[in-house]
């Protein structure tokens, strides 16, 4: 089996009302994507989105053309030498994974060696509220059988953040595991405010330790890892982080110099699925869990859900769902079918060979723009 070509199509598609992101000050009337096709000389064929971003496709097409897309490592080392001139190239492996899957009548899962096809996923919400009305959803997300959800911390003043899991927390009692999310780690193209430093993420962790939350994701920028480090030293909640890197050695050193907890990187943003099974398996041989980030679109979901779902020790996943502002339709809008959380709060990948999914192309064309 050898690739033939790699073929792109990008979508745009409308949000009425528009979606106001946490981490982002400008509302999203739209969303962007590409879908990734490629194909190889038996006319199987492999598709992902998710990372966009993507370097030229014909330079993709005259590189990996001729390549087996069941060759991981051939493929994933020709995309991180794209990677470091460019644009995110991993949807490219993440559809090689799928085509192969395909080919051997497999779910990629288990080509990963999975043994399961489950996992438990906790919410995580999109949007900033106040104290009430997150109470609010958050014990809808309860009774709808979720065991956990993340806060996405935004205020002005981290303070009124802690307010809201205060209200959470007495909402739900110990009934659900809570994420914290800072989101500090990056910013959005021309968002200028500073981010915290170590002294203001230590002030928080001491503040939400008596809320007994499972995490505080992201509460320094990404490259500080010697802030990590002290964070780690001297908080007593798990810390995450790495959800935007795109080198492994990135993630790495996160982990071992940082001392994170919880490594979050994601398929399409770093290493691909191969890349991300690598640092997986580091971290589990340091005690530390992996448990990607999965905010893109419902294929960038699917697809991190299918590795998480073979190489995570991590008891939870990320699954963005914050209704109503974001349902699970807007996530999946480029899936024929809308991927539903089970009444036991659990998840999993959509049946099937390779990733699951088989692309409806005549009614993405309504939202095609290249």
């Amino acid at each position: 089996m050898r690739i033939v070509s790699i073929e792109t199509r990008s979508y745009r598609h409308p949000f009425d009302p528009p979606f106001r992101a946490a981490w982002d000050p400008v509302p999203r009337a739209s969303q962007d994507a590409t879908l990734v096709i490629v194909t190889a000389d038996d006319g199987t064929a492999g598709y992902a989105s998710g990372g966009d971003g993507l370097p030229d496709r014909e330079l993709l097409e005259r590189l990996l053309r001729g390549v087996d897309p069941r060759d991981n490592s051939s493929v994933r080392r020709t995309c991180e030498t794209v990677d470091f001139h460019g644009g995110r190239p991993w949807a490219v492996e993440v559809a090689c994974w799928d085509l192969a899957g395909r080919a051997a009548g497999m779910p990629v899962w288990q080509l990963l060696g999975g043994d399961g096809g489950s996992l438990a996923a906790y919410a995580s919400t999109g949007e900033l509220a106040g104290p009430q009305e997150r109470a609010s959803r958050a014990v809808a997300l309860r009774d709808r059988g979720l065991r956990a959800l993340k806060i996405r911390f935004h205020h002005p003043d981290w303070r009124d953040d802690v307010r809201v899991v205060e209200a959470v927390r007495e909402a739900v009692g110990d009934e659900m595991e809570i994420m914290v999310d800072a989101n500090q780690g990056w910013r959005m193209p021309g968002d200028l405010a500073p981010p915290w430093d170590l002294a203001t993420a230590c002030e928080c962790a001491a503040a939400l330790e008596p809320l007994r939350i499972h995490w505080l994701e992201e509460p320094l920028p990404t490259a500080d890892v010697d802030g990590y480090a002290a964070l780690v030293a001297s908080a007593d909640v798990p810390i995450a982080a790495g959800e935007m890197v795109r080198q492994e050695h990135e993630a790495r050193d996160l982990l071992t110099r940082g001392g994170i907890a919880v490594i979050q990187c994601d398929v399409l943003f770093c290493g691909g699925i191969g890349g991300c099974r690598r640092i997986a398996g580091l971290a589990r041989e340091l005690g530390r869990s992996w448990s990607p980030h999965t905010w893109s679109n419902g294929y960038g979901l699917v697809a991190n859900l299918h590795a998480a779902c073979a190489l995570s020790n991590h008891g939870y996943v990320e699954v963005p769902y914050d209704p109503p502002a974001w349902s699970a339709g807007r996530r999946d809008w480029m899936l024929p079918f809308v991927l539903e959380i089970e009444r036991d709060g659990t998840i999993a990948p959509p049946p099937g060979p390779g990733l699951g999914v088989e692309p409806d192309l005549d009614a993405l064309e309504r939202w095609r723009v290249a």
